[in-house]
């Protein structure tokens, strides 16, 4: 993961070259003229004065409620994050250097350097924070009612960010208001401050702390189940299963009589793809041997389903692919037993077109691609490893559809989702019969057919627990994240 946010040893740029008398510490009090102690911001500043991140101007003012730019803020996140001062051109913006850091720290996707000077939303600012603290934007109901960011969502949840509370009582994060020193400041100490390994429902992933999703059913496999064979085959001592192979034309001619006497029992047949890298059309187009490798694996007696490689980055692309892959399958629609499979994939890193879209994006375009499936009439599925999984997706909105799972692994250790699925890829490297080159293998633990009826991951939901309120908010019992009724500047807790 990215490191933690840390104690600066150095001075970042909320700093301004301040007079020695400015810089000296006060015996008592607040080291700034416009800062009272009584302020809302005044812990978080004068936090950060002390350990030398931030300080003020000449004058001895912080000016709290003035402006931080783009460069300012892309320094102070970044040099939070325990990245390296990097070396100033100076026939370049001061600022320059930390554009590429922050985009190599993912606080950013793209940037313009023209902007440097200019002032940062809120929006960007926490959505940049979440970044850093290695947050996804996949996370629950959304507490504003101005922004359902999924970012500043979890921001909320964690405790960074909090919004403001309106006269009548509903809570607003204002995304489009620029950021001020003070909010920036409270932000950057409650960054410093945070530890998410104390909160529970929380698992680190690479550089993704992730929140555990309840409404998603918890894998049932355990390592004894699965055993391996000889040719690197695992069947599973837990139930029903079948073996399967998923092809696409990149295999060629292939032998399908050979296949089904070799004991595999389904097959699914990729239909088409979309191109995925950034600088390409973006076009979908049809598998060449589709026909041929449904129209023989059906000849061959085996289960068939069908899917196509997604990198839809809109719900418009996503209907594009179910419809293409829809027209294909109609001449099959009596031997189609098998899910018809959503295959949403991110490959090619910052090359890809999908790089930088929002999990939440990304998962209305699988729900459109699979309600478009299931209204024509097919078991759709959605495919997924563990990156895109975790992070590109949200699971917990698509809890309506079968999981396809792909981990591969030696000598047939369980597969390490926390999350249930009904069909495993778990090899790319297998040896079928009647196949020239290695091919994909899958165990899928659902007897379709039979199984072909909507297959819920969800949590079954517990009974409902008396109502409880809780206390009710009023003048003389603000929320616990309100400032103290007698503040007057700002009247709504700003951060």
């Amino acid at each position: 993961m990215k490191k933690r946010i840390a104690v600066l040893a150095l001075a970042v740029l909320l700093a301004v070259t301040v007079s020695p008398a400015a810089q000296a510490a006060p015996d008592r009090g607040s080291p700034f003229a416009d800062l009272q102690e009584d302020h809302w911001s005044y812990e978080y500043v004068a936090s950060l004065y002390e350990q030398g991140v931030v300080n003020g101007y000449p004058d001895g003012t912080f000016r709290p409620t003035g402006s931080v730019t783009w460069g300012e803020s892309f320094k102070l996140m970044l040099l939070a994050m325990d990245c390296e001062e990097p070396e100033r051109d100076p026939e370049q913006h001061w600022a320059y250097p930390y554009i590429q850091l922050a985009l190599d720290n993912r606080l950013v996707y793209d940037y313009n350097e023209s902007t440097l000077d200019e002032v940062p939303t809120r929006l960007h600012v926490a959505r940049m924070a979440a970044r850093g603290l290695g947050l996804t934007d996949i996370s629950g109901e959304s507490p504003y009612t101005d922004c359902d960011d999924g970012y500043v969502v979890e921001l909320f949840e964690k405790g960074i960010m909090d919004g403001f509370i309106e006269d009548d009582g509903t809570r607003t994060f204002r995304p489009e208001q620029p950021i001020s020193r003070e909010q920036m400041s409270a932000i950057i100490c409650r960054m410093m401050e945070a530890d998410f390994t104390q909160i529970p429902g929380m698992f680190l992933y690479g550089n993704y702390w992730l929140d555990e999703l309840d409404s998603v059913a918890a894998s049932p496999f355990t390592p004894e189940q699965f055993q391996q064979d000889e040719r690197g085959r695992l069947s599973w001592t837990g139930g029903y299963y079948v073996h399967g192979i998923d092809v696409s034309g990149h295999k060629g001619e292939i032998d399908w009589a050979a296949v089904a006497e070799d004991g595999i029992d389904f097959a699914i047949v990729r239909a088409g793809n979309r191109f995925y890298g950034k600088n390409g059309s973006g076009a979908v187009a049809e598998d060449s041997y589709f026909e041929r490798n449904m129209q023989g694996a059906i000849d061959a007696g085996l289960d068939v389903g069908a899917y196509f490689f997604s990198n839809a980055i809109t719900v418009e692309e996503a209907l594009e692919e179910a419809d293409l892959l829809l027209s294909k399958l109609e001449p099959y629609r009596q031997y189609v037993t098998y899910p018809v499979v959503c295959d949403w994939e991110f490959l090619g890193g910052k090359e890809s077109r999908a790089y930088g879209v929002d999990a939440k994006v990304i998962t209305e375009c699988i729900a459109a691609f699979c309600q478009r499936v299931e209204e024509a009439g097919y078991q759709p599925m959605i495919y997924f490893n563990k990156y895109c999984g975790y992070v590109k997706m949200d699971l917990s909105k698509l809890t309506r559809y079968p999981f396809w799972y792909a981990e591969y692994t030696d000598y047939g250790q369980v597969p390490s989702c926390r999350y249930a699925f009904q069909m495993w890829q778990y090899s790319s490297k297998g040896q079928v019969a009647g196949i020239n080159s290695s091919v994909d293998m899958n165990l899928c633990f659902v007897p379709y057919p039979e199984g072909a009826a909507p297959y819920p991951n969800a949590v079954p939901a517990a009974d409902p627990a008396p109502e409880d309120s809780g206390p009710v908010p009023s003048e003389s019992q603000p929320l616990e994240s309100e400032p103290a009724p007698e503040q007057t500047w700002p009247p709504l807790y700003p951060m």
